[in-house]
């Protein structure tokens, strides 16, 4: 993950097919072993080329395979890649994600708990996720509701601070790689606005500046 914004945005649903009656998913996941590259027949020994100078697999492979179908409508996708010592399958929780669990409310917005950016030490920290915030009452993360997102940082002696981005502007100065760019930021430290020391008082602050921009001159 590259923000806490990628815990939501860029994601695809499978489509079920029009007038599908009972939409509804059945996944599965398989682990293929020794499977041969192209070019390859049974029994045969392939040259194999790898970038890799330490590769250890060889000409065959392990294979991670998702299988998603929709018995009622006859959708179905299969996505499969390579198992390698930094690819495969990992097993976590949505306490871990951020991604499924409830948003909290603070300032009169809604923070959708986020994967950290931070992450070193952060399953057992009291405040263990970042955070993409959105105007409240909205049912699900969009583009279109984010008004701001909070990430945990260090201060100049090593203390929390939660850095703050407010206010999306598709030319805005902060943001640089993100999925969406912002007009103003605050590093929690003080400067560009108060210390952010609470999760809370980030919320505020990205509340202060939307109200600037609402707010009729």
């Amino acid at each position: 993950m590259k923000s806490s914004l990628d815990t939501y945005l860029g994601w695809e649903t499978p489509r079920h097919h029009r007038g599908c009656q009972r939409p509804a998913w059945d996944v599965g996941i398989r682990t293929e072993d020794d499977i041969m590259r192209s070019g390859g027949r049974m029994g045969e020994i392939v040259k194999h080329d790898c970038c890799d100078e330490c590769c250890s697999h060889g000409s065959l492979f392990e294979q991670i395979v998702v299988r998603i179908v929709c018995h009622s409508c006859g959708a179905a996708q299969v996505i499969s890649g390579e198992k390698t010592e930094y690819t495969g399958l990992s097993t976590t929780s949505t306490q871990r994600l951020g991604y499924g669990l409830k948003p909290r409310q603070a300032a009169g917005l809604l923070l959708w708990p986020a994967e950290p950016w931070l992450s070193i030490g952060r399953a057992n920290d009291a405040e263990p996720h970042d955070f993409v915030v959105t105007h409240p009452k909205v049912k699900a993360v969009t583009k279109d509701v984010i008004v701001g997102q909070i990430t945990q940082g260090r201060g100049q002696h090593g203390g929390v601070v939660w850095t703050a981005l407010a206010v999306p502007a598709p030319e805005g100065p902060y943001g640089y790689g993100q999925l969406i760019r912002w007009a103003h930021a605050n590093d929690g430290r003080g400067r560009g606005g108060n210390a952010l020391r609470t999760v809370t008082a980030a919320a505020r602050w990205i509340g202060a500046r939307m109200a600037e921009v609402e707010t009729p001159s």
